[in-house]
């Protein structure tokens, strides 16, 4: 802005040069529109590599034409597509897990719309920390084929309050890509508890005086998601005449110190604490989803360790929300023993042995050695025998999943759990006996066991129709609601596309659609012809309205000829589109876009072979009417050999008859469109004008100096006109600025005339 001059000395003030650089638009960002094995349905996806549509679509596909185009595309040097899949009678797949009570609890949906969405399988279990409250959820995407490999995700410790860090519909659609969750909404009451593991050793309760001391008398209170609260313990906390009497009065002095810093917080005001036989029990004062009490340790000085508090040691901490938690959907096999009493002196020569089944498999016969499993108490000698049990039962075969992944661990209740290492519902495990020197019963494996063995739990109802382009009409899948974004006009949603291929797709009303679309978004139509035409065939086709007589499309003929990975790479056929989109790419890059995509350097990277393998003769009468032929020459081998517009017809005498002069145009005005949005509101008036010329000059000189245009010199080669001639005062009143570009296009050298003379004898003179 303008310096105020108040004082005598030097000013300085920066001045705008009025340059606004003009960037040139991509030129090759390709937008796809086809059937695919998965993925979202109607949606535009942007994708980088071929590898991108492995990952989000499945990649080849024997009923998608548009799977092979997107592979030849990238083959040929495209780099950038969009992806919009679309489906005819579409279903997704899904499920609804129930609680333990069979209330509904979490609906799951498939990502992908379509049958694919069944082969997700759903796996819940309770293996973590805070076993009364939270689960872990397990999706399997097996495979569709036997090429294909399975995939899982795991999300563990999960919770259903919704107030939880790890809440289970937050977690898994932020990052799920196969699924998404649904909580249905549960009205609750109860309320959420803490309570601490039996402060008892050896059937005596333990004096709470003995534990609180000046180094161990704080710990800390959540309620319902609410910031931490800070209860220290003094000796005057603990009056009683007995070990029973001071626990209360522990139970009193905790209650009062949290409802002392309720500040409003009715979770706060009304919280409990109570004494259930030998355990302390810390209560929300106000239930619902989000009710819970977490007990954290101190910030210094720790109580919570001493007095068993928090899952953390050893407590349950219930959540109100946990009543909604899916019931146990088991990943695999498991056999867990009854509460062992005792292991002294346990293995020995007499009982050392165990006869165990995994998957059905055996049984097999371990042994556990004779030296008696040692321990500082039963806890500690029950890790030890499952770590016995679990190398001996992986060293028998360690080549098979289900003993290479076996596992063996000491669970709650003084009791071992035997785990298969494969999932699904041929997972299990067995223990057999009595058997000579077997364990097995003094293990407790073989009364009072409880046995899982999960039964394959799949999302269901995933479906949608086959459609035959060849068998019937498909515009409906193509051209749908505009308003919705369905079909092509998915790509509402993309910014920029410069080329459209809906391979395979030949039915005139969806082509004639597509075209109009692409003149409207400033995008050119590489249209596909019916497959096996014959030359005659396609003569007639493109003299027909069969295809859009459009300068925004042009058509390439005949099929050609690819390996295919899916049947040991014999040869398929398939539409032209998707490798013609990569040559466009490749000719952009390497040598511009006013340089036709056809001749000797427009070779056809992975295509073995064409439909048809056109004469001279043949070419000479499809070139005329408009038809780009594909032609196979010795030594180059397939290549694009033609450069027409669906205008290009030499009676329709059309200035736009040439591929590359109907996209440079494109691109110019594209990047003149987006290059210029700063003029809008400007002071319409000489400053203006001149800045117009300036930056619209620079771009268009550019463009010269690469060649894109004819003519030796500037002025030959285009022309900016923005000034009084251009804009009158009229236009200026009406709030208009008259830009007016001209250029030179460069056209194609299609007929190459060499003429060749004899030399008469020359005369001795």
């Amino acid at each position: 802005m303008p310096v105020s001059l108040t004082y005598p000395g030097v000013y300085i003030e920066e001045i705008a040069s009025g340059v606004r650089t003009i960037t040139g638009v991509s030129t090759s960002v390709t937008g796809f529109v086809g059937a695919a094995k998965r993925g979202p349905v109607n949606k535009a996806v942007r994708i980088l590599s071929y590898s991108d549509f492995e990952r989000r679509y499945g990649g080849l596909a024997e009923r998608s034409e548009m799977s092979y185009a997107v592979r030849q595309f990238f083959l040929n040097g495209g780099s950038e597509a969009w992806i919009v899949r679309v489906a005819k009678d579409v279903y997704t797949a899904g499920r609804i897990l129930k609680n333990a009570k069979g209330a509904d609890v979490l609906e799951i949906t498939a990502i992908d719309e379509g049958s694919f969405g069944n082969l997700i399988e759903v796996r819940v279990d309770y293996d973590v920390p805070n076993k009364a409250s939270n689960f872990n959820l397990t999706f399997i995407r097996h495979p569709e084929g036997a090429k294909e490999a399975s995939v899982t995700e795991s999300f563990s410790n999960l919770s259903m309050n919704p107030e939880d860090a790890r809440c289970v519909k937050k977690l898994v659609n932020d990052t799920s890509k196969f699924v998404t969750l649904k909580m249905f909404d549960v009205d609750i009451t109860e309320k959420g508890t803490s309570k601490s593991a039996p402060l008892t050793k050896d059937g005596e309760l333990l004096d709470v005086a003995e534990i609180v001391s000046s180094n161990k008398n704080q710990f800390r209170v959540s309620v319902n998601g609410s910031s931490p609260v800070t209860v220290q313990i003094s000796e005057a906390d603990l009056e009683g005449a007995d070990a029973e009497a001071r626990l209360s009065s522990l139970a009193a002095a905790i209650e009062d110190k949290v409802t002392a810093q309720s500040r409003g917080d009715p979770a706060l005001e009304a919280f409990t604490v109570s004494v259930d036989v030998s355990s302390l029990v810390l209560t929300s004062g106000e239930g619902g989803k989000r009710s819970s009490v977490r007990v954290l340790p101190g910030e210094r000085n720790d109580l919570s360790a001493g007095l068993f508090l928090g899952y953390q040691n050893g407590g349950a901490e219930v959540d109100a929300a946990s009543v909604l938690r899916p019931a146990a959907v088991p990943l695999r096999g498991s056999l867990t023993s009854g509460e062992i009493g005792a292991l002294e002196s346990l293995p020995s020569a007499e009982k050392n042995r165990l006869k165990i089944s995994l998957d059905g498999l055996g049984p097999d016969e371990i042994t556990l050695g004779e030296t008696a499993i040692s321990g500082a108490d039963l806890e500690e000698m029950l890790q030890n025998v499952a770590a016995r049990i679990e190398k001996a039962v992986r060293d028998l075969n360690p080549s098979l999943p289900a003993y290479k992944g076996f596992e063996c661990r000491e669970v709650e209740g003084n009791k071992i759990m035997l785990i298969s290492g494969t999932r699904g519902s041929g997972s299990s495990v067995a223990v057999f006996g009595p058997e000579s020197k077997s364990i097995a019963s003094d293990l407790q494996l073989l009364s009072g066991t409880d046995s899982e063995r999960p039964q394959d739990v799949m999302l269901t109802g995933g479906a949608e129709s086959d459609f035959d382009p060849e068998k019937g009409s498909v515009y409906k899948i193509f051209i749908d609601s505009r308003s919705d974004r369905k079909g092509i006009y998915a790509l509402e949603e993309v910014d920029i596309f410069n080329l459209l291929c809906i391979p395979g797709i030949s039915e005139p009303g969806i082509l004639a659609d597509a075209a109009a679309y692409c003149k409207e978004r400033r995008a050119f139509l590489i249209a596909d012809p019916p497959k096996g035409l014959s030359p005659d065939a396609m003569e007639k086709l493109v003299k027909s309205p069969a295809l859009p007589k459009s300068e925004y499309a042009a058509v390439y003929y005949p099929w050609i000829e690819i390996p295919d990975p899916l049947n040991d790479g014999k040869l398929r056929a398939a539409p032209p589109s998707g490798t013609m989109a990569g040559v466009f790419a490749r000719t952009d890059s390497s040598r511009g876009i006013w340089k036709a995509p056809a001749g000797t350097d427009a070779k056809l990277a992975g295509v073995q072979r064409v439909g048809y393998v056109l004469t001279d003769l043949e070419n000479g009468v499809l070139n005329p009417r408009g038809v780009n032929c594909l032609r196979v020459f010795p030594v180059y081998g397939p290549v694009s050999w033609g450069a027409r517009t669906l205008v290009g017809d030499d009676q329709m005498a059309s200035e736009w008859k040439y591929v590359p002069i109907r996209r440079l145009a494109l691109y110019i005005e594209e990047s003149l469109f987006r290059g210029t949005q700063w003029v809008v509101f400007e002071p319409n008036d000489e400053p203006l004008w001149s800045q117009i010329r300036l930056n619209i000059g620079a771009f268009m000189h550019n463009l010269f100096r690469q060649g894109a245009f004819q003519g030796s010199s500037p002025k030959e080669a285009y022309f900016v006109k923005c000034d009084k001639d251009t804009t009158t005062q009229n236009d200026i009143d009406l709030g208009i600025v008259n830009i007016l570009v001209g250029f030179a296009p460069l056209k194609p050298a299609e007929f190459v005339v060499i003429k060749i003379q004899q030399m008469a004898g020359q005369i001795q003179t």
